[in-house]
């Protein structure tokens, strides 16, 4: 699994606190997968993506939170829809 923060190059303080959010629920949730930080603004990314608002996060391709910080718990059960784990809580 790939999970893609975007936001713009040099990153925002916005940008940066939701890639530490999306890193820290990969370690809650003890998930194996990678975390990378995307420049929204770069032609490949607004060819892909289409992406007018940051942060943004996706998931596998799949944009799910876009123009918000979201909280750890919001992550947390979006990673566990995303890979179907059975008995996980995220409170």
């Amino acid at each position: 699994m790939i999970v893609e923060v975007f936001g713009p190059e040099p990153p925002c303080a916005r940008c940066t606190r939701t890639q530490d959010i999306v890193k820290q629920a990969v370690k809650e949730l003890q998930l194996n997968c990678e975390v990378k930080k995307i420049d929204a603004y770069s032609k490949p990314t607004i060819a892909r993506y289409g992406l007018v608002l940051t942060p943004a996060v996706a998931i596998d391709g799949k944009v799910f939170i876009a123009g918000r910080i979201p909280s750890v718990n919001e992550v947390k059960r979006i990673l566990v829809a995303s890979t179907n784990i059975k008995g996980q809580k995220t409170e």
